[in-house]
């Protein structure tokens, strides 16, 4: 699988988990982990002010386990809770679409 295939997916899951279906921010053609990165940031940035609890149910249902949460909340240094969330979530749902294309193929 390359890494644009991968990144889509990834995109994709992570609409689906944050609710975020209907953004059409995303050209998908030209996808890439740098932006995926950088987009979800200010996604997690922006649930971090507003809505923290929607923040919690997405990572709920990503699957991030609440004690690496607290880890990412608590010990990312000022200014960097969001991105280390959104790198954590991006590695998580890379691993899901890998899994899944694995037992696809068998």
């Amino acid at each position: 699988m390359n890494e644009v295939t991968l990144a889509r997916d990834s995109y994709r899951l992570i609409l689906k988990d944050f609710g975020l279906e209907g953004d059409s921010e995303l050209e998908e053609a030209n996808i890439a982990f740098d932006w995926l990165e950088d987009y979800l940031t200010r996604q997690v940035d922006h649930l971090l002010d507003h809505d923290f609890s929607k923040l919690v149910n997405a990572l709920y249902r990503i699957d991030i386990s609440e004690e690496k949460a607290k880890e990412l909340l608590q010990m990312s240094p000022e200014g960097t809770t969001g991105r280390s969330i959104a790198r954590a979530v991006i590695e998580r749902e890379k691993q899901k679409v890998i899994t899944r294309r694995q037992f696809r193929q068998t």
